[in-house]
């Protein structure tokens, strides 16, 4: 079972009170996957938040000539994935399959919008956290296409 006491440390929460963490708690899921499994495809409407309880999953995207590239692995407990839910289109950007046997809490994205907006001291919070958490990965992707390049770097005279 998760916690308010456990969810108030996850990085897109840590700003709320404890009443506003219990009502994202109020409609919210623990699911399990089996290695192999998609959670959510690219594309797909984005009706769910999910943080990582245990596994590990990969975060990739389709390229144009048909291949995965992979985005980030997220394998960190309390990590947060899926945050398309948040933001316009409502689409998830990359696909979500289990790398290992994982475990995740399922928040519902239509209610925890309409917290958000019922509650916009809350939800300026956990959108601040979300610009930081992909300002982040935006970063560590920048990091990892660099390190790739040089890998590849053609020496000139």
């Amino acid at each position: 079972m998760v916690t308010a006491e456990w969810l108030k440390k996850i990085e897109l929460f840590v700003d709320l009170e404890e009443p506003q963490i219990n009502e994202v708690l109020s409609h919210s899921t623990v699911e399990s996957f089996s290695e192999g499994k998609v959670i959510f495809q690219e594309e797909e409407k984005a009706k769910h938040l999910y943080v990582l309880l245990q596994g590990t999953v990969d975060l990739t995207v389709k390229t144009q000539e048909k291949l995965s590239f992979l985005t980030s692995q997220i394998q960190k407990e309390g990590s947060v994935f899926g945050l398309p839910c948040l933001i316009e289109p409502y689409r998830y950007n990359v696909t979500a399959k289990c790398l290992t046997p994982s475990k995740v809490l399922k928040i519902d994205a239509d209610h925890l919008k309409k917290s958000m907006e019922q509650d916009p001291k809350a939800g300026m919070a956990i959108m601040k956290r979300l610009a930081s958490i992909y300002f982040n990965r935006l970063n560590d992707l920048r990091k990892g296409v660099i390190k790739f390049f040089e890998l590849f770097r053609v020496k000139t005279p």
